[in-house]
């Protein structure tokens, strides 16, 4: 059995080796911001040099840390003999710093270790009422759609497009009833669907975020007259909307001929056709149908997956649709109007 020293000495060779090799690995970072703001969405580059396609490296944050990476997958950047990997973090809202965890990176032939980075983190200070709680380099809403929520206020819908943003922290200071969905993410490029209530006699709302870029605070003036509404570049998805249009004119259009070619040819089969395509035009754009709720339903202030639940319906009943919104409807319970998720209805 060797003695104990000489195990003290191995260690202490490995880890000098370890040092020495280290000042030559082939990996380090090429960027880490030297400060931060809370709640920020950052990118972290890890340099590979010498990059060899047939042997890529492996790369894993201590999964003992809270603070991890949002992409597990980096997005990868090649030139020549040299390869960029980027991680995206997010800066926590309740620290005075952020740690990034010691990160392992292997091959087919070795082991390296990139130690823990320290970012200190500020408070961003707003006086502005219009401050919706995005830092980003770039803010574009794509799209704005403006539906009736009930007789005072409009529903609106804005598909948002952001660069480094923490865009699931999205919210309009006034707005109560407000939402967000449909959050994805590519590298640093995220979009979403952010949904809120406004009264309808307002004719449009400023969306105030911090400029990353600029390093100051920029201002979007958002319409959200319902006027806009009919206009292609604000529907959320044209093209689907567009053939709602094309088949409702069409189904018109088949049932003007044929009772033209009833009354004409006094033929009862072009009779029979007009009879069904009015029952189809009753079925599909009357909007007063009635429909089962089973006990037990909750009931949404507004149409999305995350919206505050007002109440649950205590006892199955039958009640009136008032409105729709993708897969929600619009229902009025005990005086009260909400939104239930259309497969909860009755099965039977």
């Amino acid at each position: 059995m060797r003695h104990p020293l000489y195990w003290l000495k191995v260690l202490l060779f490995t880890l000098f080796a370890n040092v020495l090799y280290g000042a030559n690995t082939p990996y380090s970072y090429s960027y880490i911001p030297k400060t931060l703001y809370k709640n920020q969405f950052f990118p972290v580059t890890v340099l590979v040099k010498h990059y060899n396609p047939k042997d890529p490296p492996h790369f894993e944050y201590d999964s003992l840390s809270l603070i991890q990476p949002e992409n597990y997958k980096p997005m990868q950047v090649v030139n020549k003999n040299e390869a960029f990997y980027t991680f995206y973090f997010k800066a926590p809202k309740d620290k005075e710093s952020l740690l990034i965890p010691t990160l392992t990176i292997w091959n087919m032939q070795n082991t390296y270790v990139l130690q823990p980075k320290t970012i200190p983190l500020k408070s961003l200070e707003s006086n502005s009422k219009n401050y919706i709680g995005l830092l980003a380099s770039s803010l574009r809403i794509n799209s704005v759609k403006v539906d009736t929520f009930d007789d005072k206020n409009s529903l609106i819908t804005l598909n948002i497009e952001a660069t480094d943003a923490n865009i699931e922290d999205l919210h309009i200071p006034k707005s109560v009833d407000d939402g967000i969905e449909n959050i994805q993410r590519d590298g640093a490029r995220a979009t979403a669907n952010y949904y809120f209530t406004v009264p309808s006699s307002q004719k449009f709302v400023i969306l105030s975020y911090y400029n990353l870029i600029k390093n100051r605070f920029t201002d979007i003036k958002v319409n959200v007259t319902n006027s806009s509404n009919s206009q292609e570049l604000d529907q959320l998805n044209p093209k689907e909307l567009n053939f709602e249009t094309v088949k409702k004119y069409t189904l018109i259009f088949l049932t003007a001929l044929f009772l033209l070619l009833a009354y004409i040819s006094r033929d009862y089969l072009y009779l029979l056709l007009s009879a069904v395509m009015i029952t189809l035009l009753i079925y599909l754009y009357i909007p007063n149908r009635t429909v089962c709720v089973p006990e037990g339903t909750s009931l949404y202030i507004l149409p999305t997956n995350n919206s505050n639940i007002i109440t649950r319906i205590d006892q199955e009943h039958t009640t009136s649709v008032l409105n729709s919104y993708q897969k929600f409807l619009k229902i009025d319970y005990k005086n009260i109007k909400g939104w239930i998720k259309d497969e909860n209805l009755c099965k039977n």
